[in-house]
């Protein structure tokens, strides 16, 4: 590619009237070249969302490259009562219509990026417009109340409240842009609960609301409209575009990509997976205190590619010929952590993978095969004084997502902890972890998390997996409870140890349980008096999927 034009705030009529605006990037010469789109909430302009979609690259690719601020952000039109994801269906198929069109087009449409830029996408091939050709959605969710706003029926707090405050500049500085004076003093304070979001503006309650929030205007991702319009559960039948879906196992949406990419493939719908040992925000290997060496790196895919290269290998695949790809026979590519290597699988989950149940014991045992003796395990939680969270599946800004060393959260009294004897041999657990405890709680409703840990020779314990659910229970009587850690590839070494950990709380990732009936909505909080069973016809376990070693 000889070299490159860019168009700026191109206009991009809505069929409402509004008029978003896009930059356009072209290659030199007159194609005709097929177009991708980006529609993007945080500035077509900025350099690190720019860093990761790599219009350039695009370009030297020969596509005609698209890069659009959704309706009510930035340089597009909408007013200054955003509501995010609300109105990206209809708007992302305009832009599709619209980008079909334009001049050297060859009029084949992609569209590719990440989160909500990964979401949106998934919202407009629902509407089938015609020139939409393929899909690269990345690192986004499938249900909406399980990932975006809620896990387990707690409010992803960290993700909720931080991301709402960190998208309100352009909102505050929308609705002051005749009145300088009011605009500083609105980001000031916005500024304000931003740098103190560890030591105070997390901790408001009540979360059943947002005060913090509230007293900006600023949107909920936890809202019904918000859930509702973002649900890709609910539009998925109505895809029928090929779609490559990339994410991290410790990305908050991990199980979000691995659904979307289920569902395509149940239908029939051409469609590939790809995970890495990544996070939200980071596709480097290096994730907290561990790195997966250089070929976990997202810029070094096996030593083959990048996830830009295998993005419009995919879209170029699908959008500059009439016939279509032969289909690959091993659709779904992993990183197997602890083995630290790719590995090309045909499906997901893996047909070979046994699930396989490693109960809870007396003096904080875990065993695969038989229930050990009846007994019981106690603490107490107290909302006032909750598990920090440290590190895990987070998108946090003071508290990096990624591994970490567990010890220092296993010391605490208010967490439970269950170690296998050092392993005799490797053992692969690929696919969904889920644990089943049987509890009680002295209160009305409380929260059970459930963590998945890798316990090297030297004793660091290292975070795989978590999960939570929120009950609503009967005071002190027993229940069973299931708890989804999701997804995980890890190979636990010979010598290592396997632990689980059970405790109530992960904060600020999640919100606090307070305990009391109406505490989601008036604040008020209790301690509660927590009991898992052990043993027994009611033995509480964690169940593995564990991959036979090959032959």
């Amino acid at each position: 590619m000889s070299g490159a034009v860019i168009e700026y705030d191109v206009p991009v009529p809505m069929r409402d009237g509004v008029v978003l605006r896009a930059d356009v990037y072209r290659p030199a010469g007159e194609g005709p070249w097929p177009v991708i789109v980006a529609r993007t909430p945080y500035d077509k302009t900025d350099a690190s969302e720019l860093l990761y979609i790599d219009p350039w690259a695009a370009v030297r690719r020969g596509f005609i490259t698209v890069v659009q601020d959704v309706r009510g952000r930035f340089a597009s039109e909408g007013g200054s009562d955003w509501r995010p994801l609300e109105t990206e269906a209809e708007d992302g198929a305009d832009t599709i219509t619209w980008a079909a069109q334009l001049p050297g087009s060859n009029g084949n449409v992609g569209m590719w990026g990440l989160s909500y830029l990964g979401n949106v996408q998934w919202q407009a091939a629902a509407e089938r417009p015609s020139a939409l050709k393929a899909i690269v959605p990345q690192f986004t969710w499938h249900r909406a109340d399980e990932g975006l706003g809620y896990r387990g029926g707690a409010k992803e707090l960290g993700t909720v409240r931080g991301w709402g405050l960190g998208v309100g500049f352009d909102l505050v500085m929308r609705r002051h842009a005749s009145d300088p004076e009011g605009m500083s003093k609105h980001l000031m304070e916005l500024v304000g609960d931003l740098d103190d979001l560890q030591n105070r503006t997390f901790w408001e309650l009540p979360t059943g609301s947002d005060p913090v929030l509230e007293r900006h205007g600023l949107p909920s991702l936890a809202r019904p409209e918000v859930l509702a319009a973002s649900n890709v559960a609910d539009r998925q039948e109505a895809v029928t575009v090929p779609s490559l879906n990339i994410g991290g196992w410790f990305d908050i949406f991990v199980q979000g990509t691995i659904d979307n990419y289920q569902a395509a493939a149940r239908r029939g719908t051409p469609s590939k997976l790809v995970i890495g040992p990544w996070n939200h925000v980071s596709t480097l290997a290096q994730q907290g205190e561990v790195s997966f060496g250089f070929a976990g790196n997202g810029f070094a895919v096996d030593f083959e590619t990048s996830i830009s290269g295998l993005s419009f290998d995919w879209l170029h695949a699908w959008l500059t010929s009439d016939e279509t790809p032969p289909q690959d026979d091993l659709p779904v590519k992993i990183f197997v952590m602890g083995a630290n290597e790719w590995r090309s699988e045909a499906e997901w989950p893996l047909a070979r993978a046994v699930d396989t149940s490693w109960f809870l014991g007396p003096e904080g045992s875990l065993t695969p095969g038989s229930e050990p003796a009846p007994d019981t395990a106690t603490y107490t939680y107290d909302p006032a004084d909750p598990v920090p969270t440290v590190g895990g599946a987070t998108m946090l800004t003071f508290s990096p997502a990624g591994v970490f060393d567990q010890r220092p959260v296993e010391a605490r009294p208010d967490v439970l902890v269950f170690t296998s004897e050092p392993l005799t041999e490797d053992l692969e657990v690929t696919g969904r972890v889920t644990a089943t405890l049987t509890t009680a709680t002295d209160g009305p409703t409380t929260d059970w998390i459930v963590r998945l840990c890798d316990v090297h020779p030297d004793g660091r314990s290292y975070n795989v997996a978590d999960g939570i659910t929120r009950v609503r229970t009967t005071p002190n009587e027993p229940a069973t409870v299931t708890v989804d850690l999701w997804s995980t590839s890890m190979v636990f070494k010979q010598g290592h140890r396997i632990r689980v950990q059970v405790t109530s709380s992960c904060f600020p990732r999640w919100d606090r349980n307070l305990n009391t009936a109406d505490g989601f909505e008036s604040g008020s909080s209790r301690v509660a008096h927590q009991t898992v069973q052990l043993g027994g016809a009611t033995a509480s376990r964690i169940t593995l999927p564990v991959v036979p070693p090959s032959s």
